[in-house]
């Protein structure tokens, strides 16, 4: 999975209406559907976009978090940034987005979250991302703004024999 997605935001696989968020105010969009596979380890990178196609700027936030949940809207895994909240529970979500000594960003708007066996370890199908960012009012100058993107689909897990099985089955040496 490439870092950046270049030029206005345009799924490169799946179907659109998931991959890609509708949403006026903000946009979110995968570059392809990452295919897990049940009880891997995997991460998922989610492009930020504003409402004209241009990367955002993660430096205006204070806030964000990314909800993973699967086909009947069960939760997969909640995270955070820049912390998990004191009672919640989740993981933390990796800025991407960088800032050299001459102020030129880097990966602007890019954000990564990762999934452990805990989270990939369930029954395999579709999971969907739901995405809430909040504004930083001393950034911004502005009265505090939250954003809301809503279901863009983000992975697959798949089923796994050997997470299935476990190692009772098949035949050995023993007898």
């Amino acid at each position: 999975m490439s870092n950046i997605i270049p030029g206005v935001p345009t799924p490169s696989s799946g179907d659109p209406t998931c991959v890609l968020s509708q949403c006026a105010r903000l946009i979110a969009q995968v570059d392809c559907v990452a295919y897990i596979l049940q009880g891997t380890t995997a991460c998922i990178d989610i492009q930020l976009f504003d409402g004209n196609g241009q990367p955002l700027d993660l430096r205006r936030f204070r806030e964000i978090q990314v909800m993973l949940f699967d086909d009947l809207e069960c939760t997969v895994a909640n995270f955070w940034w820049p912390s998990v909240p004191t009672g919640c529970r989740g993981f933390e979500i990796e800025i991407l987005q960088t800032e050299d000594t001459a102020g030129h960003i880097q990966n602007e708007g890019l954000i990564r979250v990762c999934l452990d066996t805990s989270c990939t370890g369930r029954s395999p199908g579709s999971i969907f991302a739901e995405i809430r960012l909040t504004e930083d009012p001393l950034v911004t100058g502005q009265p505090v703004q939250v954003y809301g993107i809503k279901c863009i689909w983000v992975a697959v897990i798949q089923e796994s024999k050997i997470w299935s099985s476990g190692c009772d089955t098949g035949c050995s040496l023993l007898t």
